[in-house]
């Protein structure tokens, strides 16, 4: 059972979100954690442990975050967090733009914390050609819904559309989504049916044709080859771990040893610890 949720729908302002998107089109956004991308998944911080957007990584840390320059251009995105959820708790803050044709490899979040954190999702701008996942299950988060993300089980997102998804990222210091909340916002439970993307079975001997990739597959691209697994994955009925196996049979087929310790060792980074 999955514990990612849709917590509610908020209904946003067309034209202060936009204009609030509109300046975040000049922000230095980087590529940070580009282990766990096939494609470009860039973000900028909002809100962090220095109030510096050049420290763009999550780390433990005691005490309230800082907003950074860029979260005070944004009053309107400032505006939503302050009257929805209890900045006290809050310890990063970003916008994330998952690019067109992009796929996340499947990982768990905060392996190298201490603490795991609740981490909660707004999506800003997207589509239904946007898809994310959770193990065996797929589903969409739609604009303007507020969704908690289980993010210490394996997960990815994917996107067929033709332009950026931007989602606000938020991570606070509380061990249930409720601790994030200001009182009185209504909270779902689980992921709603019209949430959910049906996958297909898969057919027979697609496997072992994704296996003929190992006739082709070299360092220059590995990525490119991980990226049609994971794609394939958010088509059939595959587990996430299975994406790995089928990289890992990819690789063992091609006779390359160093392609099987890559694929190894970028496993254990995403999903086992880092």
């Amino acid at each position: 059972m999955t514990r990612t949720t849709r917590i509610t729908t908020l209904d946003l302002d067309a034209d202060r979100l936009a204009a609030d998107l509109d300046r975040a089109e000049r922000f230095g956004y980087n590529d940070s954690y580009g282990e766990f991308i096939c494609g470009s998944w860039r973000s900028c911080m909002l809100w962090n442990r220095t109030g510096d957007s050049d420290d763009r990584f999550l780390e433990d840390y005691a005490g309230p975050a800082r907003s950074t320059e860029y979260g005070a251009a944004l009053p309107y995105l400032t505006e939503l967090m302050e009257r929805h959820f209890l900045l006290g708790h809050l310890r990063f803050a970003r916008l994330a733009r998952l690019a067109p044709g992009s796929v996340l490899v499947p990982h768990r979040d905060y392996l190298e914390l201490d603490q795991d954190l609740t981490r909660i999702h707004l999506p800003l701008r997207t589509d239904e050609l946007c898809s994310s996942s959770e193990d065996e299950t797929v589903y969409r988060m739609r604009r303007g819904e507020l969704w908690f993300l289980d993010a210490t089980r394996t997960h990815s997102a994917l996107s067929r559309s033709d332009r950026d998804r931007v989602h606000l990222i938020l991570d606070f210091a509380t061990p249930t989504p409720a601790g994030a909340l200001r009182p009185g916002l209504p909270v779902g439970t689980g992921i709603p049916e019209d949430s959910l993307v049906a996958r297909r079975p898969l057919r027979p001997g697609e496997r072992e044709h994704f296996e003929a990739l190992a006739g082709i597959i070299d360092e220059t691209n590995y990525q490119d080859v991980l990226a049609l697994v994971i794609k394939r994955y958010f088509e059939a009925e595959l587990k996430a771990a299975d994406v790995f196996r089928w990289l890992e049979g990819i690789a063992r087929a091609s006779g390359r040893p160093e392609l099987v310790e890559q694929a190894a060792r970028h496993e254990e980074h995403c999903l086992v610890s880092r």
